[in-house]
């Protein structure tokens, strides 16, 4: 029917409005120097090893509920841990490779706002529903970076390609978890208060990676390290 809207169509439009603001904050990361890429890495290490746990707490949480769309959302979240499995260790490679010592990566305590923002997620999808996290990964992944960014990188920073798997790799991945999302978001029996649950997920993340990216831009403008 022309004119039909879905959950998925309305959360990308509400996001569409968002994400240009989202993606000029997030553009200070990456100033062009070593120092400001190895924070961004920092950050990314310790958002990343939280992926999979947080989508078997999902996978968990759908298994056991008996609504309509939690068959739907079981098999969605067993795919995305098959697929998501193993991207902390990019972020390891990546740090090794642009001069960074992995010890010291893993051994680095959360950012605040990173905590902060993985762990309203689990409060969501567990005293809620696990639909909710749909709204985190469309944030995270409907935006995908740009194939260019990691040559850019490169060219401006003066590391070797080996340090950007992580940008290279999520630029590829991410637009086609992009369209699995869609796809669910557009075709499951999604109840009006599950909409506005994942809706108020999504927001919730905007925000809290805006506040990760206040947090690490000024680390990065430092550039301190020895």
């Amino acid at each position: 029917m022309a004119g039909r809207t879905t959950p998925g169509t309305r959360l990308r439009a509400l996001l569409d409005l968002l994400a240009p603001g989202l993606a000029r904050a997030s553009g200070r990361m990456f100033s062009g120097d070593r120092e400001a890429y190895l924070s961004w890495l920092e950050i990314s290490y310790a958002m990343t090893r939280a992926t999979v746990p947080l989508l078997r707490a999902a996978l968990q949480e759908s298994e056991r509920r008996t609504d309509p769309v939690a068959p739907a959302l079981a098999s969605y979240y067993t795919a995305q841990i098959k697929d998501e499995s193993g991207h902390s260790a990019w972020v390891v490679s990546d740090y090794a490779a642009a001069g960074g010592t992995p010890r010291n990566l893993r051994e680095r305590l959360a950012a605040p706002a990173v905590a902060r923002l993985v762990g309203a997620q689990y409060y969501w999808l567990r005293h809620e529903h696990p639909i909710a996290l749909l709204g985190h990964i469309a944030v995270l992944e409907w935006y995908p970076p740009a194939g260019e960014l990691a040559r850019s990188l490169a060219g401006r920073t003066g590391l070797p390609g080996t340090a950007f798997r992580t940008i290279t790799g999520h630029a590829l991945l991410d637009a086609r978890h992009g369209d699995r999302l869609a796809r669910l978001l557009d075709t499951g029996p999604i109840s009006r208060r599950q909409e506005s649950l994942l809706t108020r997920s999504a927001l919730t993340s905007v925000r809290g990676l805006g506040d990760v990216v206040r947090e690490l831009v000024p680390r990065a403008e430092r550039s301190d390290r020895p």
